[in-house]
């Protein structure tokens, strides 16, 4: 499968485009310019010298990937999401946008978004794209260094279809499960619990996740290797 990424060059995006890579899918870089799109995928093509990572600017990215990742600052979905509507109409856009900040007491989800959520300012700027929230949750060094994780994924959005075709890519991910957390109203939860993940780290050392524990017909972990 041909996956988009926009944001390649984040902590997380970086993770996701390496891990996915690794499970044989062909990356599509994205970004604003051809020149960044190179760089980028030159610096995943050193994270991972295997792995098959095609630089596009970011229309052509969006046009050629069968499923797409957003992976940027979320001050930047404004500008960055609308020409690239067209080109995601019908397409599964997965969002591990974070909307944060930082202050003497440690991180805190922002607010005063102009959607409940990055995940439904994207989905409003990109209106026929079937926009799901997950990933948000993962630790972005383990990603990179193609370490198991053992974690659950949950997945948000109003398409189904669109949860399932997540839960399904998310088998690439060693030691990781999706599940099914029902609706995009849901992603401002999603997106805030990253906040408090980073303050425990910060407090408590280590890189955190999420399990889910007391579910009797959730699916198994993907094996780690």
């Amino acid at each position: 499968m041909k996956i988009a990424i926009f944001g390649g060059t984040g902590d997380l995006g970086r993770g996701l485009a390496i891990t996915f890579a690794a499970a044989g899918h062909e990356i599509v870089v994205g970004s604003r310019s051809q020149e960044r799109a190179d760089q980028a995928a030159a610096g995943l093509k050193e994270g991972y010298p295997e792995g098959t990572f095609i630089p596009m600017e970011n229309a052509a990215a969006a046009a050629a990937g069968e499923i797409a990742v957003v992976s940027i600052p979320y001050e930047g979905i404004e500008s960055t999401i609308p020409p690239l509507a067209e080109h995601l109409a019908g397409k599964v856009v997965v969002t591990v946008v974070n909307a944060l900040k930082f202050g003497k007491s440690g991180a805190m989800a922002v607010l005063d978004l102009p959607a409940p959520s990055c995940a439904h300012q994207i989905q409003d700027l990109a209106p026929e794209a079937k926009v799901v929230v997950a990933y948000n949750n993962l630790p972005a060094a383990a990603l990179q260094e193609r370490h198991p994780v053992d974690s659950d994924v949950l997945v948000c959005g109003k398409s189904r279809e669109a949860r399932e075709a997540v839960v399904e890519l998310t088998t690439a991910i060693p030691g990781c499960r999706a599940l099914d957390a029902g609706p995009l109203a849901n992603a401002l939860i999603i997106e805030g619990m990253t906040a408090l993940i980073i303050n425990l780290n910060k407090r408590y050392g280590g890189e955190a996740s999420i399990a889910i524990s007391g579910l009797e017909n959730a699916p198994e972990r993907t094996p780690s290797h």
